[in-house]
């Protein structure tokens, strides 16, 4: 007899649990449809639409970095600077608490940090954060290339050039890059002399 009352008790314990576990992969599915939505308005420069889909997504799958990356990605597009930190906070601590399910490489929440100080006229704060990104990912040319933006913003322009010369040994047609190393070669010579003709 007490074998069989502690079967059932397994059996309704189960039976509470079953719901539970497809509630939280219903979730989980929702929540990738929201993303999914989210990106497809990115992708045609529905930046708002974007925004409300991936806090969507966010509300059902809070452990899932990428999205609140993306929130962040989607507001910093439109120049909503004041926006986007909150959220890169939160991917943030779920990255470094171990939390994250999506595998957000940190790389690319100091990369975004970085992209924000030096759009809000900060690009000496944004230097170390780029350090950061290139730290954790070497062979990423985005990072760089900020860098060297920063560094021509404050008018450092042998450092600026230094380093969009090695984003391209990275990317050769890194077309920023050739532009910035454009306007760098033209800032070092100077205006053109005349020849006085």
């Amino acid at each position: 007899m007490r074998k069989k009352y502690s079967f059932l008790i397994v059996l309704v314990f189960l039976a509470l649990l079953v719901p539970a576990v497809y509630a939280q992969d219903k979730n989980v599915q929702d929540a990738a449809y929201w993303r999914t939505e989210g990106d497809k308005h990115v992708a045609v420069k529905r930046y708002d639409d974007a925004i409300e889909c991936y806090k969507k997504s966010f509300a059902m799958d809070p452990l899932y970095a990428r999205t609140a990356y993306r929130i962040a990605f989607a507001y910093d597009v439109q120049r909503k600077f004041g926006e986007s930190p909150p959220y890169l906070d939160r991917a943030m601590e779920l990255v470094t608490s171990g939390k994250d399910t999506s595998k957000l490489p940190i790389s690319d929440i100091y990369a975004e940090k970085g992209f924000i100080l030096i759009q809000t006229g900060k690009p000496k704060e944004a230097l170390p954060l780029y350090d950061l990104a290139i730290k954790g990912d070497p062979k990423w040319a985005y990072p760089v290339f900020w860098k060297a933006f920063a560094y021509y913003k404050l008018r450092d322009y042998d450092r600026a050039l230094e380093l969009c010369n090695k984003v391209l040994q990275m990317e050769k047609d890194h077309t920023d890059a050739l532009r910035l190393k454009a306007v760098i070669e033209k800032q070092i010579s100077g205006p053109s002399s005349s020849s006085g003709e």
